[in-house]
């Protein structure tokens, strides 16, 4: 796919209409990473985790300074809790959330030459799995998560607002994306039991510190992306 989209131009070209008169079009990638984070004052001391994004996007273009840019996304959030790190037992070290996103995006041009771009707009996001790691682990990417059936709410609503540098092959984009959806559950009465290994904890009850008290959790993103 990089190779393929290398030859492509991504400024829009006349021969991308396909008929004379019609809108400009273009069917492109974009991939990336993201620091991530969450707001959610009842859980421990969390950091930024570094995630990774990508999507296929649609854009057309209205007129010369107004373009409109739809995603099929993918991402993974969450959050890290390094100061959890001295209890190698039974208190939670990472959350993992692996979203499925619809983006609707404007893009505004401040230039002629369409080089720097303003970008914002709505995002849609579904929650396909979250993650709960438990204990610290030096290498933790790599550890299995112990409970993937947690309390969370699927759907979210934000807002992203960027910037995008256009050179002539690729589309440089750095933006801030904030979830306003709590998608928080119903913490204080769920209690799944862990997916996986025997020891314990051996159901959420027995995390550390205690997640019955979670009542708010909102998302927050710094992305940087490639756009082909």
């Amino acid at each position: 796919m990089f190779l393929a989209a290398a030859v492509n131009a991504q400024h829009y070209q006349k021969d991308e209409e396909a008929r004379p008169g019609s809108k400009p079009q273009k069917v492109g990638v974009r991939i990336g990473f993201g620091n991530y984070w969450i707001k959610a004052p009842e859980m421990r001391d969390g950091n930024s985790l570094r995630g990774v994004q990508g999507a296929i996007y649609y854009r057309v273009g209205f007129n010369k300074r107004f373009n409109l840019n739809v995603e099929a996304a993918a991402c993974y959030r969450g959050a890290r809790f390094p100061e959890n790190k001295g209890d190698t037992g039974q208190i939670y070290s990472r959350l993992g959330l692996f979203y499925l996103e619809l983006p609707v995006l404007a893009m505004i041009s401040m230039d002629k030459k369409d080089k720097h771009m303003l970008v914002f707009g709505p995002t849609v996001s579904y929650l396909v799995k979250p993650s709960l790691f438990i204990g610290y682990v030096p290498n933790g990417y790599f550890q299995p998560p112990v409970f993937t059936e947690l309390p969370f709410k699927p759907w979210e609503f934000g807002a992203a607002l960027g910037y995008m540098l256009n050179t002539k092959y690729v589309g440089l984009y750095i933006g801030y994306k904030h979830g306003f959806t709590n998608i928080a559950g119903d913490f204080a009465n769920a209690n799944p039991i862990r997916d996986f290994g025997n020891a314990a904890p051996y159901t959420l009850d027995e995390v550390s510190p205690s997640l019955r008290n979670v009542r708010s959790i909102f998302n927050r993103s710094i992305e940087f992306s490639l756009y082909f």
